[in-house]
């Protein structure tokens, strides 16, 4: 019997699904309908109409289904829109730490704008012990209820080392009845205010989210699927709807993060800058060598304890209009034609434009105007798509094609308006609005690093012909399109594996500490139902910030895949780089392959030659894990890795003025990788090689990839 995984983007416009076959992830259907925002079951009615019609049209019983996974503008509508309940915040503490509490956690509200704010009632309890608690909290959870108070957050001093006291204030309110929250459940890192602000933005969200959680698995079972339900994540993985009821705000981002999991996984993108362009907004990020860029979340002014990957979303996109002054364009975005209440010209079917009327109109309080043709029931507008379609830019089976014949009218009838040459406005639509998409891009490209040699520019979504073409002429950086660009996101969730993230506060970590944090990140997966023989964990330092971090990702589902001959995972490697390869050398596992060249690359108007030893780490699939440019494989055994890392790092290794620097280096054994290149000292590659290692025989093959410094 086929097996099937749903993927679900619930947009703020469309909610998308996507059916893809396991085990080999092949496109099997697609599915669109409008976002249930106002539906009394929320967008679980679009999930719902989402879900019977991939069903219906593959003909599948529920039995089929083996996971449905989805992301959500859920939480971040709620906190852009002020959906909020009133937050009972009690501090808990005593003595001199206690009075420390009591300050740090006299927060009124939260200001994300100037109108909206998180309404928040603080709170202090003088306890040392739960027994303490169990005698007080009851008089102050009554007096809570009579202010109105919706939801509980519980904070004292160092609960991420002690958590009892917060653990037993959570205990208490949720046997009350009423949702709570504890800051040692939302990061475990020092900082008191910011762990507290961060859980009161979890807690003012989840009254709501928990209501859309409950109501999208009640409609989901009530299909009799009982496949496992996930959430995607800010960073890029996912996690079970159960863990989402408690922790919704790590699913903020999550739709653009959806987009660039399937970016790295289904396109299987190492290294470049992914645009996902919608209809309203464009979400640009880099990708590097396989991986996205995380940076550490802002809402509103307010640093959180919250990783989100990297995006950057801008107001322009497919549906884009320009806006006009004084009969000039002068702006494009961020007012689209779907918010406006315009239709396209583009897909507005036969129009008779001898009976439109061209006009400019006002929308609300914008500053600009926009060029509308009006007949008696509608108005038509010219967008970003309608100028791509009447210049050429959009390929004929393109998701945003339009005939030109469509739209060429429509902008005879704007030249005439504005007594200027079509051709001319249209170029100036595309111009005016590619000034941000670009300058954002190059803003990404000097932040992150990303060498010439790596801008490639992936399009993603509905929209992205309408752009990537122009963007082309405009910087000459070559172009992609994914597949299924349109539901990129929906495959994204479909894709996404279970992930965690844990991170410790620790100025000089001991090797032990190592090891527990990788293994407190493995069982936290094993309890969210990844399979063990998926998970990998990185563990690594941020010597700035005093952080030990780490980061687990796995999947529920676990099997063969389609795998690719062995000539053509060295031709997928050799188009990863772009210097002459040569002499190709493979190494190979149960699950991975490593393909190791001699490269020649010139610098210097291209007259010299530096030789360089690239190779890709690939899995059997073709999936890109690592690519290093320049770099050396080391074949030894488990019993040996040990005394073969030191003797490495000996000779590649490097100083500095804080000592000496080790190379990064990735360990490939018969059935996972171990990713080493976080760590600063071989004592902590040592202890978390030993825990990595422990299971496997003392004569199983390893092999040693390492980064030349």
């Amino acid at each position: 019997m086929q097996k099937v995984r749903i993927g679900i983007d619930v947009g703020g416009t469309f909610t998308h699904a996507v059916a893809l076959e396991e085990p080999s992830f092949a496109f099997l259907a697609e599915a669109k309908v409008p976002t249930t925002h106002e539906a009394k079951e929320g967008v679980a009615l679009g999930i719902l109409q989402s879900l019977e019609e991939i069903i219906s049209e593959l003909k599948i019983i529920p039995a089929q289904i083996t996971r449905i996974a989805h992301s959500t503008t859920e939480a971040t509508n709620a906190l852009l829109e002020g959906d909020f309940a009133k937050v009972g915040l009690i501090g808990v503490g005593s003595g001199l730490v206690g009075l420390q509490v009591k300050r740090q956690t006299n927060i009124k509200k939260i200001n994300l704008t100037k109108e909206v704010f998180i309404e928040v009632e603080p709170s202090y309890l003088e306890a040392s012990s739960a027994a303490e608690i169990v005698e007080k909290l009851p008089k102050l959870l009554a007096l809570f209820k009579t202010k109105g108070i919706e939801v509980v957050v519980a904070a004292a001093a160092f609960s991420v080392d002690n958590p009892e006291l917060e653990e037993k204030v959570l205990e208490l309110v949720l046997e009350s009845g009423m949702p709570a929250t504890a800051t040692a459940q939302i990061s475990q890192l020092y900082g008191l205010k910011a762990r507290t602000k961060t859980a009161i933005l979890n807690a003012a969200i989840l009254p709501k989210m928990i209501n859309t959680a409950l109501m999208t698995e009640k409609a989901i079972r009530s299909m009799k699927i009982e496949a496992p339900i996930v959430v995607m994540r800010s960073d890029g993985g996912a996690m079970l709807l159960a863990e989402m009821k408690k922790r919704p705000i790590l699913t903020l981002l999550s739709g653009p993060a959806a987009g660039v999991s399937a970016a790295i996984n289904s396109a299987k993108i190492l290294d470049g800058v992914f645009l996902e362009v919608g209809g309203t907004s464009t979400d640009i990020s880099v990708i590097l060598n396989g991986k996205p860029q995380v940076r550490m979340a802002e809402i509103g002014g307010h640093k959180i304890y919250l990783n989100t990957l990297d995006i950057r979303t801008i107001g322009i996109a497919g549906g884009s209009l320009p806006g006009i002054r004084n009969k000039e364009i002068v702006s494009v975005g961020p007012r689209s034609a779907h918010i406006a209440g315009f239709k396209y010209c583009s897909f507005a079917g036969d129009l008779d434009f001898d009976h439109l009327e061209p006009s400019l109109v006002k929308y609300k309080r914008d500053q600009t105007e926009y060029f509308a043709l009006k007949d008696r029931d509608q108005a038509y507008t010219l967008t970003t798509t309608c100028a791509a379609n009447f210049l050429g830019l959009v390929p004929e089976s393109d998701y945003a094609y339009a005939n030109q014949l469509r739209v060429r009218p429509a902008f005879k009838i704007m030249g005439d308006f504005f007594k200027k040459d079509p051709k001319f406005l249209a170029n100036l639509i595309l111009e005016t609005g590619a000034k941000l998409i670009v300058s954002t891009i190059k803003k990404l490209i000097k932040e992150k690093g990303l060498s010439k040699d790596k801008i490639l520019l992936i399009g993603g979504g509905g929209g992205a012909s309408v752009w990537l073409n122009f963007l082309h002429k405009k910087t000459n950086y070559p172009i992609d399109l994914v597949q299924h660009a349109p539901v990129i996101s929906a495959i994204g969730a479909a894709l996404s594996l279970i992930q965690e993230t844990i991170e410790r506060n620790l100025i000089d970590p001991k090797p032990q500490d190592f090891v527990n944090i990788r293994n407190e990140a493995k069982n936290r997966l094993l309890a969210s139902g990844a399979k063990a023989e998926t998970i990998e964990v990185k563990v690594e330092v941020d010597r700035f910030k005093g952080v030990l971090r780490a980061t687990a990702i796995g999947n529920q589902t676990f099997g063969a895949t389609n795998q690719l001959d062995l000539e053509s995972l060295v031709q997928k490697a050799r188009g990863l780089f772009d210097f002459e390869l040569v002499n190709p050398i493979t190494y190979e596992t149960d699950a991975y392959v490593i393909v190791k060249f001699d490269g020649l690359k010139r610098t210097f108007l291209n007259v010299l030659k530096i030789k360089l030893t690239p190779f890709v780490i690939l899995t059997k699939e073709g999936l890109p894990k690592y690519k290093v440019p320049n770099g050396l494989i080391h074949e030894t055994m488990v019993k040996n890795v040990e005394q073969a890392l030191a003797n490495l790092i000996d000779l590649h290794g490097n100083y500095n003025d804080a000592g000496k620097v080790i190379p990064a280096i990735i360990l490939v054994t018969n059935e996972k990788i171990v990713d080493l290149s976080g760590l600063i000292t071989l004592e902590q590659i040592n202890f978390l090689l030993r825990e990595e290692l422990k299971e496997l025989a003392p004569d199983e093959k390893v092999y040693i990839a390492l980064k030349k410094i």
